[in-house]
């Protein structure tokens, strides 16, 4: 009798829970021992920055439905973290001493909120990236205090709306010239910056941090570049993150801001796959490498994954390369802004703007590769499709 394969999950992100759902179906008679590294079952982040930092949703109202446990042969191990990773012993650490032996690997530990060095460790001073800083956050805001959100990114937009939402005082500070220029390319101008100042929120834009305003050991504000001094209670970190790779540094796989990893999402040792904000896989859309933070992309790739996993053990049918138009969305001020594609490298955006909404294709070399809207939801998901569309006929060319 064959002895039941091991395979071992690193990480309770949704591109972790996604592949453990997956698994539990394709290979019921393996063994499968998700270590996620939370307290907490696989819950919904975009709802942390909007609907539950306002209070419009609860914590059940977050967690992702529950997968099973021992009777589909799913072993969850809450609370442990991986330390390393033995790559020819097939091994991995954990932070109680032990180890957990494998057949195959996914790799899922997601990515950790960049924090600058002079807020670390401040009272007062948060990111926004798990539950806890959700909850932590949201036990701040009861006192209603005035807040500084550092960065202005996605994150620190939201966060931004969703304070000005309950009302209280919020600045934003901003080392660029705009709001939300990374995400969307620049594509909307200063279409996000008059938004949120119509809104009611203070911002400091082109602003450098140059010193934090500490009082009985509490943040109580900043002091920038030019000589401003903002004065607040509580300071939220929008600052972008990181991929979570520290314990893989003696592991001998090929890292490079996140594990590289084919189109089949395979790292490069054999039997070790990577999914979600970690993975930095060969897009055959787009014929590039990327690295993609988004909710969405997190739980497709997550299936994907587990499918190639399943692929290794007999089932070469599942194979596929995982060929993605990336996608996130976000809420501000009632406004459905969306991003579908991958902008980086563009050399022509056309935009239309009818008053209703705004909608910006971006192109390169004449092929379109990505579009973002403002309140134009079925335009934005048309031009997906056409994104699609357009590089499946590149391939069977």
């Amino acid at each position: 009798m064959a002895a039941r394969q091991r395979i071992v999950i690193a990480g309770g992100s949704l591109a972790g829970y996604s592949a453990a759902t997956e698994l539990t179906t394709l290979l019921p008679g393996s063994d499968i021992v998700w270590v996620t590294g939370e307290p907490h079952r696989t819950y919904s982040k975009p709802a942390l920055s909007k609907e539950f930092m306002q209070g419009r949703s609860e914590l059940a109202e977050l967690m992702l439905p529950d997968i099973g446990g021992e009777t589909k042969g799913l072993y969850t191990l809450r609370e442990r973290q991986c330390t390393s990773l033995d790559v020819s012993a097939r091994s991995i650490q954990l932070d109680d001493g032990s180890g957990i032996d494998f057949d195959q690997l996914l790799i899922a530990t997601g990515a950790s909120a960049r924090m600058p060095d002079m807020l670390r460790g401040v009272g007062g001073v948060f990111s926004l990236r798990t539950l806890d800083d959700a909850m932590a956050i949201r036990a701040r805001l009861e006192r209603r205090p005035s807040i500084v959100v550092i960065g202005g990114g996605l994150i620190g937009c939201e966060m931004a709306a969703s304070a000005r939402a309950l009302g209280l005082d919020v600045t934003i500070v901003e080392r660029l010239g705009s709001l939300l220029d990374r995400p969307f390319g620049g594509a909307f101008g200063s279409h996000f910056l008059d938004l949120h100042r119509d809104n009611g929120v203070k911002i400091h834009m082109d602003a450098t941090l140059t010193d934090i305003i500490i009082r009985d050991g509490q943040f109580a504000g900043v002091r920038l570049a030019d000589g401003i001094e903002i004065e607040a209670g509580l300071a939220l970190v929008g600052a972008g993150s990181q991929p979570c790779t520290e314990w893989l540094d003696d592991s001998s796989l090929a890292i490079a801001d996140g594990i590289l990893c084919d189109a089949y999402l395979a790292a490069s040792s054999n039997g070790i796959f990577a999914a979600g904000d970690i993975a930095r896989w060969m897009n055959p859309v787009y014929g590039l490498q990327m690295r993609v933070e988004h909710w969405t992309n997190a739980s497709a790739q997550g299936r994907a994954a587990a499918r190639n996993m399943a692929a290794a053990t007999g089932r070469p049918e599942l194979r596929k390369p995982f060929a993605d138009v990336p996608y996130f969305w976000s809420d501000q001020y009632g406004q459905k802004i969306q991003m579908v594609g991958w902008h980086v490298g563009h050399d022509r955006i056309d935009i239309e703007n009818d008053g209703g909404g705004m909608l910006a294709r971006f192109y390169r070399d004449g092929r379109l590769i990505a579009a973002a809207g403002v309140n134009v939801p079925r335009a934005v998901m048309k031009l997906r499709r056409q994104i699609e569309q357009e590089a499946q006929g590149l391939e069977a060319a």
